[in-house]
């Protein structure tokens, strides 16, 4: 567990209890710091003592140093939570787990890597290749680890950071070797007010690179090319990859279909190789990856049938990708809708035969679609065992030589479920109860 001398005897704020949050308490707590911690949306858990669990309202604001405020707690936008209030009026410093990260005093090489789509794949896929070639190396940050909590692998290790706009938006201090932004589209607008606010929290990024730093992206990416001007970093060097550039190493490995994934594999081939990695030994790790969990995973599949679940695409850009790399698709979406609705998806319904919709929003998904196609055939299911068994149903009468029945739900998952995971998990435990019941 780590420990942060300076925070000794002080008194420190926590504001949210999530995964940070309470990775931030343990490290604050065996640091010797006084914390007072309390979240709106959740009960007191029973690793945080009552004496700690106060209301923000009755902090002592005038002798606390810091606030860490968890990620999904807007702290740069005009409309602010009370806590973050009292800590402005009080003139206590504001930081989030990505800065008590940094005062853990890693040793080991930084990458940081964000995107509004395959930050997570980029990530796993650079870290496979590091752990394949026996180079210590450990994960963190939005990929589920929180970055405050790990062991440093050391001088001769890597960290590889993933890093959402929230945790960019929040963080003051961050020092990057190796960077890249896979890239942006809109996202998260409800968090951040507007499309412009949420490029700019990615671009932090870049800022966060050392002297000598490296930052690689993809240079056919319209919008990366024209917002990035390389000639305000003048201490900088800046990669320009192109998805060509992975053919050859990933080969017939269908946990990296399409373009986008293309796209993210030469991005972590690029920093490999700069971490001194021959392709050799990268190709042999990448041919061995098996993909994410959630993230177009193959649960299923047989001559004439493909099941996909990809919850993890919460966005119209996302689920674009997907519906691009299959065709005969049965489609299952539907959820909590983002501002733009099924955004790019809207262009490959040529390659779905039916849809069905889930969650508490679809009238929504039913008029976005009909919008763009008026003959797609719709199902408004709401549940999605009613979708998933409907789906299999019309997929085995459809009399198609080979189909897909694709989760990819383009929205986020919280008005029927906790997270994407539990979404997904649900998607699994459903189809394996139809292969035991002899459906499939």
């Amino acid at each position: 567990m780590n420990n942060i001398i300076n925070y000794k005897n002080k008194d420190v704020g926590i504001l949210g209890l999530g995964l940070s949050g309470l990775a931030a308490a343990k490290v604050l707590l065996n640091s010797k710091a006084n914390i007072f911690v309390f979240d709106d949306k959740k009960e007191k858990p029973s690793i945080i003592k009552k004496r700690n669990w106060i209301n923000y309202n009755y902090w002592p604001w005038e002798s606390i140093k810091t606030l860490v405020v968890s990620p999904g707690i807007p702290i740069n936008t005009e409309q602010k939570h009370n806590a973050i209030k009292l800590a402005i009026d009080n003139n206590v410093q504001i930081i989030n787990d990505i800065d008590l990260f940094v005062e853990t005093n890693p040793k080991a090489k930084i990458i940081g890597i964000t995107g509004t789509n395959g930050k997570s794949t980029t990530a796993a896929l650079l870290f496979h290749i590091l752990k394949f070639n026996k180079i210590k190396s450990v994960i963190c940050g939005n990929f589920g680890v929180p970055a405050c909590s790990i062991n440093d692998p050391g001088e001769n290790g890597v960290i590889i950071l993933e890093l959402s706009s929230y945790q960019l938006d929040g963080a003051k201090n961050l020092s990057l070797d190796m960077a890249t932004i896979i890239n942006i589209t809109p996202d998260h607008l409800d968090y951040h007010e507007n499309f412009d606010r949420y490029i700019s929290c990615k671009l932090k990024i870049i800022n966060f690179l050392r002297n000598n730093g490296i930052f690689i992206f993809d240079k056919s990416n319209k919008l990366l090319d024209k917002i990035i001007d390389t000639s305000n970093y003048k201490s900088l060097k800046f990669i320009r990859i192109h998805k060509k550039e992975s053919t050859d190493f990933i080969n017939d490995n269908n946990h990296l279909k399409g373009t986008h994934n293309a796209i993210n594999a030469s991005i972590a081939i690029s920093i490999a190789k700069k971490l001194n990695i021959n392709d050799n030994k990268i190709e042999l790790a990448i041919k061995r990856f098996k993909g994410l969990s959630h993230r177009m995973e193959q649960i299923y599949v047989s001559k004439d049938l493909e099941i996909i679940n990809d919850s993890k695409s919460t966005n119209g850009e996302s689920t674009a990708a997907a519906l691009k790399s299959f065709n005969s698709i049965f489609w299952i979406v539907g959820g909590k809708p983002k501002n733009d609705g099924i955004g790019e998806a809207k262009n490959f319904l040529d390659k779905v035969v039916e849809i069905f919709i889930i969650g508490n929003s679809t009238n929504y998904f039913s008029e976005e679609i009909l919008k763009f196609n008026k003959n797609i055939p719709l199902n408004e299911c709401v549940t999605l065992e009613k979708a998933t068994k409907l789906a299999l149903k019309k997929s085995k009468t459809s009399k198609l030589k080979k189909c897909v029945i694709l989760l990819s739900p383009s929205a986020a998952s919280f008005d029927q479920f906790k997270n994407f995971e539990d979404r997904g998990n649900k998607f699994k435990k459903i189809i394996k109860s139809q292969l035991i019941e002899g459906i499939i």
